[in-house]
């Protein structure tokens, strides 16, 4: 056949059965294989380490009679050079799906993330597009390097954020380990994206340690009763707060993202579902007549609503708030107040801290606020629900807030009180 041409092309015929017509012309090889179904494809043979090869140059019309015939000569010089073109072709592929964006290895790592239960998904997301994403988003996540990391965390320190900036670093070395792992699963062999990343660009960047202080705020009674009281915060978050001090302490997410599904007010319990809970453990919480209070208060804002705190103050909210809807609250008000600054998980070491000084038991405020018990008993025998004792404690301590924010009591007789004196006796 002679040398092609377009109109040369298209009068190809269909016969039903696949054909190859080969150019006449300056390049051998150079041809067009007709399938049965008339799909035309161009390609060009060839042979290396004596073995006849073909390789796919495209189809026809999408891709054009030059570019093809450009191809073929790119193939011909390589196997003029003893390279064979399928295999230059195959690690270009392998190459390009090892290059992986780190919006890519983002959006995998947040998944994966999400898949495993991992509450903080939405905040660690919010962060990355906020902070990460515009500057190095687009890029390989195999060619960051640990000065693109620097970078982006001066940015932060620039603007006065240094704890931010190093839960980013925390957030950033997280996530490259995650991107190293996913490659080398076997798991992800058949995966479309890979990343390609050697070594984790984070681990040569240090950890600002000198503003990671330890935690240790915690609310004063005053503090208690003007935070309780106060009209400078929004109803809707006021209610979440006394609901959190209330039911002695729980995680605010496990307050604030509750469904009304968990709760059974007429037998004063509060079922929080392993799927919510961080030790995935199915949690009961015992509710008072103060926590029954507040809910029925909640139940009248948000009348049909879902969930006790419906994202946006809409009643029929297909979401509940965020989990940084509350802290935002709480830190506008210190900062408009002039507070010293609190944040929601502060309230939970404040109710352990001042349940101690009721001289409530320590195996009780760790079981009302279910902390991890890493003691064999604990973990693997102990399957007693502690309600009864974790609504003796409770009732003591709603007592005790109820009487400091109704009245001029600005701080509780910490003296032996009958309650006190209970205490002692049921936990000796």
């Amino acid at each position: 056949m002679a040398a092609f041409s377009d109109k040369n092309i298209k009068s190809l015929v269909i016969t039903g059965v696949n054909y190859r017509r080969y150019e006449g012309g300056s390049d051998p090889g150079f041809g067009v294989q007709v399938t049965a179904a008339g799909v035309k494809t161009f390609f060009y043979q060839y042979t290396h380490d004596g073995r006849r090869r073909f390789l796919r140059l495209g189809t026809y019309p999408d891709t054009t009679l030059a570019e093809a015939r450009q191809r073929a000569r790119a193939a011909r010089s390589q196997v003029d050079q003893g390279v064979d073109p399928q295999e230059d072709v195959k690690k270009r592929v392998r190459e390009a799906k090892s290059r992986g964006s780190v919006q890519q290895l983002t959006d995998a790592f947040i998944e994966h993330m999400k898949a495993n239960g991992r509450r903080s998904a939405d905040e660690v997301k919010r962060c990355l597009e906020k902070d990460v994403l515009p500057h190095i988003g687009a890029m390989a996540a195999r060619d960051v390097s640990p000065a693109h990391i620097r970078e982006i965390l001066y940015r932060l320190i620039s603007r006065k954020a240094a704890v931010q900036a190093n839960r980013v670093r925390s957030y950033l070395h997280t996530m490259f380990k995650y991107g190293i792992h996913h490659d080398n699963d076997p798991r992800s062999l058949g995966a479309e994206v890979l990343f390609g990343i050697a070594h984790n660009p984070v681990e040569a960047v240090p950890k600002n340690a000198a503003v990671e202080n330890a935690h240790d705020r915690n609310l004063s009674w005053d503090e208690i009763r003007t935070i309780w009281n106060t009209e400078g915060i929004h109803l809707p978050y006021r209610l979440a707060i006394r609901l959190l001090l209330a039911t002695g302490g729980q995680r605010s997410g496990e307050v604030t993202r509750a469904a009304w599904s968990e709760f059974d007010l007429d037998a004063g319990l509060w079922l929080l579902p392993a799927a919510r809970v961080k030790n995935k453990r199915d949690h009961l919480i015992p509710l008072t007549s103060l926590a029954v209070d507040i809910l029925n208060e909640l139940r009248g804002i948000y009348p049909g609503s879902k969930w006790l705190f419906p994202g946006r103050h809409n009643p029929l909210a297909l979401k509940p708030w965020n989990e940084s809807t509350l802290p935002h609250a709480v830190q506008d008000y210190c900062t408009e107040t002039g507070m010293v600054p609190w944040t929601p998980k502060d309230l939970r070491r404040t109710v352990k801290t001042r349940m101690g000084e009721l001289g409530i038991d320590k195996l009780v405020r760790d079981r009302i606020q279910n902390h991890a018990l890493n003691d064999v008993s604990a973990k693997h025998y102990d399957r007693y629900d502690y309600v009864a004792e974790k609504r003796a404690a409770l009732e003591i301590w709603c007592r005790q807030l109820g009487q400091l924010t109704s009245s001029e009591c600005m701080r509780p007789n910490l003296s032996d009180s009958p309650d006190r004196l209970y205490l002692r006796k049921v936990s000796s």
